[in-house]
């Protein structure tokens, strides 16, 4: 094959047809067409595709979206490999020569828009069958995409929605759920794992609140509070988790103390600190990648040994 590589064979799965008929489109025909008439015939609810490399482009080997084109042997290419080759005068897989360069393909074009298969993340809710051509991009934003529970020995796994269930029936995990982005909210926070759901007004689709995890953990000096934000589809770093620039997600933290301490009568500190996001992958994120806000054992009283009250509000610039 002229200009061609070797092709890996990929695993055959389920496929949905669209219901689209037998008829087909004259090679080099053009858009202005008559419209063709809708297939009667019944639509196919489940194909198998064994060898999906014929869904993709023959140069870039990527999964074929309209527009598409052809030589005239029959190669498909993208759009952005034919407009790269715009000016060949043979085709790149086979060399047949092309006068006029590739050509419009509208019948590969309602077979790959009819051709669906369903989301990976079906088990966790979601129950969306995108085009097979843009598959990877409902799989990077499914809302559905699975997290881990933090729990140490717990293998459960699911959407925010799911494991906020779990953390309640399963953990008896204390959560707050009444409070909007941008809000300065009251949380009295025990030892250990405490969870914060927040809705979000500029959220868009079927994600309209975001999941914050935090961790209260006894210290030398006092107890330190970290804040994360569990999110899926995170590419965790070496400290297992992606850091979201400081415009985008902040947390202010704020406590303040008047009497009741043995020791200090009064007390106020204040932190604005950049939240870091995980989908718990790997486990809970090490403490370098996590701001840690202490608070001392001195300015804790003694009947709120277990419970810390503090403010906090969270911004998304």
């Amino acid at each position: 094959m002229a200009g061609g590589r070797e092709r890996k064979r990929k695993s055959s799965g389920p496929l949905h047809g669209g219901g689209f008929g037998s008829g087909g489109v004259e090679k080099g025909a053009s858009s202005s067409m008559a419209p063709r008439r809708k297939s009667t015939a019944a639509a196919v609810p489940v194909l198998m595709v064994p060898d999906t490399d014929s869904l993709d482009c023959d140069i870039c080997y990527l999964p074929l979206k309209p527009p598409i084109f052809q030589c005239a042997v029959g190669h498909v290419v993208c759009s952005m490999c034919a407009d790269t080759l715009k000016d060949a005068r043979a085709c790149h897989v086979c060399g047949v020569a092309m006068a006029g360069g590739y050509r419009r393909c509208h019948a590969m074009e309602r077979v790959v828009d009819a051709v669906r298969t369903p989301c990976p993340h079906a088990p966790y809710g979601c129950d969306a069958v995108p085009a097979y051509h843009s598959r990877e991009d409902h799989f990077r934003a499914c809302p559905h995409a699975p997290c881990r529970c933090p729990g140490e020995s717990c293998g459960f796994m699911g959407s925010t929605t799911a494991l906020l269930k779990h953390f309640a029936a399963a953990h008896g995990w204390p959560c707050t759920t009444k409070g909007r982005v941008g809000e300065m909210l009251s949380i009295r926070l025990r030892d250990g794992f405490n969870f914060l759901v927040l809705k979000n007004p500029h959220a868009a689709g079927s994600a309209p609140c975001l999941l914050f995890l935090l961790n209260v953990a006894q210290e030398r000096l006092g107890r330190a509070i970290s804040v994360l934000c569990i999110r899926p589809h995170v590419a965790t770093t070496a400290s297992g988790v992606v850091e979201e620039p400081l415009s985008s997600m902040q947390c202010e933290m704020v406590l303040s103390r008047s009497g009741g301490g043995s020791l200090c009568r009064c007390h106020y500190q204040m932190s604005d600190f950049q939240v870091a996001r995980t989908d718990l992958a790997n486990g809970m994120p090490s403490r370098d990648g996590c701001f840690q806000f202490v608070v001392p054992h001195t300015v804790v009283g003694d009947d709120d040994q277990d419970r810390i009250e503090v403010k906090a509000r969270i911004v998304i610039n």
